[in-house]
């Protein structure tokens, strides 16, 4: 062994400061971990909705929306009215 080459240490030690290293990190940039890992959990959430959300639909326009509602309201006076009909005349309504 040269004396250039250091012996690694090995153990318990290894895993002790493998763990205090990033709490020194956190507690030396408290705001700066807090903001780190609120950008990443906010990047994963945007993946994840863009992966998982349905497509985008866009909603139907004022027109569209108009036409629909008069023709349910335009079914619905005529089922109102064909309950009160005879069926003879009934049937010419349907």
């Amino acid at each position: 062994m040269s004396i250039g080459q250091k012996k690694m240490p090995a153990g318990p030690a290894v895993a002790r400061d493998a763990v205090s290293v990033p709490d020194g990190v956190v507690s030396h940039y408290p705001l700066s971990s807090v903001l780190v890992v609120f950008g990443i959990g906010l990047g994963v959430g945007v993946v994840l909705e863009s992966f998982l959300g349905g497509p985008d639909t866009p909603p139907p326009s004022l027109g569209k929306r108009t036409e629909l509602a008069a023709e349910k309201l335009g079914r619905q006076i005529l089922d109102a009215i064909a309950g009160v009909l005879p069926e003879a005349l009934s049937k010419h309504i349907t």
